[in-house]
């Protein structure tokens, strides 16, 4: 029952529909399914619209759709793996990582907050529109700083931000990721690693951690 309720679920952020991925989020919570499947299928559902939209299957107005659709699960979702999650990172030391977004969107960050948590690390969210000086206020509390860059006009942002923080703590590790990232770019602006979604910076973070113990 629970597996057609997630593959129903992941359908509904496709289709961008709200009402649907509420219902089917709170039936899911309420059986007992482990919030991490859920985010996981959140996850999978935002790939498959951002496929569509290169195919030029989708356009910006639906993938937002979707990705409305999908935050209004993750607010539900995120709190249950702040609850099961001891907020301690693999090895059971704990990690902080800050994350946040160049641009107005968030729903990129938060996904990739609600994996981070799930996994065990401790999360500074840091919101939208994200300042060099904000992260330079924090940057000596972080182990990792985690940024989202959707828009090429931000590029320049990040790189500004990356300095600023390695400046302030020279032990700071960056992984980037977003519309406007590719391996390319990470390597030009500073980054110490991109991550194409969200399972994936999971797996860096989890493998910057090991090297620094």
């Amino acid at each position: 029952m629970s597996e057609d309720l997630l593959s129903r679920l992941k359908n509904a952020v496709v289709n961008q529909d709200s009402k649907l991925v509420l219902e089917l989020t709170k039936r899911l919570l309420d059986k007992g399914e482990d919030p991490v499947r859920i985010t996981d299928l959140i996850a999978d559902g935002l790939k498959e619209v951002g496929d569509m939209y290169e195919r030029q299957e989708l356009f910006l107005p639906e993938v937002m759709r979707a990705a409305n659709a999908a935050k209004v699960a993750l607010n539900m979702v995120i709190p249950a793996i702040q609850s099961k999650s001891g907020g301690s990172a693999p090895g059971g030391n704990k990690e902080r990582i800050a994350i946040g977004s160049l641009g107005p969107h968030d729903i990129g960050k938060t996904l990739v907050a609600a994996m981070l948590v799930s996994d065990g690390f401790e999360v500074m969210d840091l919101g939208t529109m994200i300042t060099p000086e904000k992260v330079f206020g924090i940057a000596d509390r972080i182990s990792i700083l985690g940024l989202s860059v959707l828009l090429t006009s931000d590029v320049r942002k990040a790189a500004e931000i990356i300095k600023r923080a390695k400046a302030a703590n020279a032990a700071i590790k960056v992984m980037v990721g977003g519309v406007a990232m590719n391996e390319k770019v990470a390597v030009e602006i500073g980054a110490d690693a991109y991550g194409k979604d969200a399972k994936e910076a999971v797996r860096i973070a989890r493998e910057i951690f090991r090297a620094s113990k």
